[in-house]
């Protein structure tokens, strides 16, 4: 519907990547260099508290979202390679047992189709608003135009911007989440299944248990090392995706802590001023501080949701049924558990700091100290 997909698989819509990604990056280019326009508009209201505050937040987030777009199209092979991850067939779990991805799946499109309406709904109420609040360009109504038109599609392309990276980001989060769980499933599996199913044959048929056990445990450990390969490609694809994001993801944080702070201080100064609740300039702030509020608690929760299936792998290893296996697969379930609990790479904005729910409170909380101090001064 935004075309992310068409970005990053533009192949399988009959479309020349090179052309389509290179058209991509010159639309950003061209929407960088109005964008540098605002920033004159800095300069020309130092003196202007609230509207210098007021432009600096378009700026530093129309600036967000064209470095979005661009890393999705300077980025479209590597982020379309991770996005195989999301293929049934991608783990032979995920093949046989493929109810988690399917889960993902209809979760994940209620999540980005909420997300997008309510991007594209806060675009359409910053288009509109501008027709019903005060300009110093009321008397020229020519300037006004021009002044509307170049700010309206800067606003355009910084959400298709804001948008494709994002849903990209989710989309990836929730996938991993689903393929951990699978796994995890997986592993609680062996030892169970195909061990029934054996002894009930032996039962029937009366065959030596000697040879019986020897095939039985031939089978779980041929299903074990296939789970530890499907793990360990999970794996690739996780470090790939955080390669690509995890820069983008960093600065995302400090800027929306600081547009949410912003946006805020804003709101309660234009209420102060004698603007009512549901006057237009309010609306416009409450709608960009709704956007960015959402958009900082899915990255939070996305990597949250990520940490939560990643922790359940070893769950499922131990629950499995190692007890009655033999000691070439216990050593390989230990080796299995050891190595997943190597690999403890998270999104972290400071050595103690994870991206996840908890942070998202700690932030949250950190906004209301910092909004309601200057309040409570004046």
């Amino acid at each position: 519907m935004i075309g992310v997909h068409q970005l990053l698989r533009p192949d399988e819509y009959g479309l020349d990547g090179d052309l389509y990604r290179g058209a991509a990056k010159v639309v950003v280019g061209l929407t960088l260099g109005l964008q540098s326009m605002q920033v004159c508009r800095l300069y020309l209201a130092r003196h202007d508290i609230p509207m210098f505050a007021n432009i600096g937040v378009m700026v530093i987030n129309g600036l967000m979202c064209l470095l979005k777009g661009y890393m999705v199209a300077a980025n479209a092979d590597q982020m379309s390679a991770t996005l195989n991850a999301a293929r049934y067939a991608f783990t032979k779990c995920g093949g046989r047992d493929p109810s988690k991805l399917r889960q993902c799946r209809a979760r994940l499109s209620a999540i980005l189709r909420t997300f997008v309406g309510l991007s594209f709904g806060t675009l359409i109420v910053w288009l509109v608003m501008p027709w019903f609040m005060a300009s110093d360009y009321d008397d020229h109504p020519s300037i006004w135009a021009a002044v509307y038109v170049v700010e309206s599609i800067i606003l355009t392309v910084n959400v298709f911007c804001w948008t494709s990276f994002d849903c990209y980001l989710v989309t990836m989060c929730f996938v991993f989440e689903a393929l951990f769980c699978t796994m995890s499933t997986g592993y609680e599996t062996l030892g169970r299944r195909r061990t029934g199913a054996k002894s009930s044959a032996t039962q029937q048929l009366g065959i030596a248990g000697t040879i019986n056990n020897v095939t039985i445990s031939d089978v779980n450990y041929d299903d074990l090392t296939s789970h530890i390969l499907d793990n360990q490609n999970i794996i690739k694809q996780y470090d790939a995706f955080f390669d690509v994001v995890r820069p983008m993801v960093l600065v995302q944080i400090a800027n929306g802590m600081y547009s949410i702070i912003t946006l805020i201080f804003l709101t309660l100064l234009t209420h102060l001023s004698g603007y009512s609740i549901l006057s237009a300039p309010i609306l416009k702030f409450v709608c960009g501080l709704v956007s960015l509020t959402i958009e900082l608690y899915i990255y939070c929760y996305g990597f949250n949701h990520i940490e939560d299936g990643k922790a359940m792998v070893n769950f499922g290893l131990y629950s499995s049924n190692w007890t009655e296996m033999d000691l070439k697969f216990k050593k390989t379930l230990l080796m299995a558990m050891v190595m997943n609990s190597a690999h403890r790479r998270v999104m972290k904005v400071s050595p103690n700091s994870i991206v996840n729910l908890e942070m998202f409170t700690g932030v949250i909380q950190l906004i209301y100290i910092s909004d309601s101090w200057p309040m409570g001064e004046a």
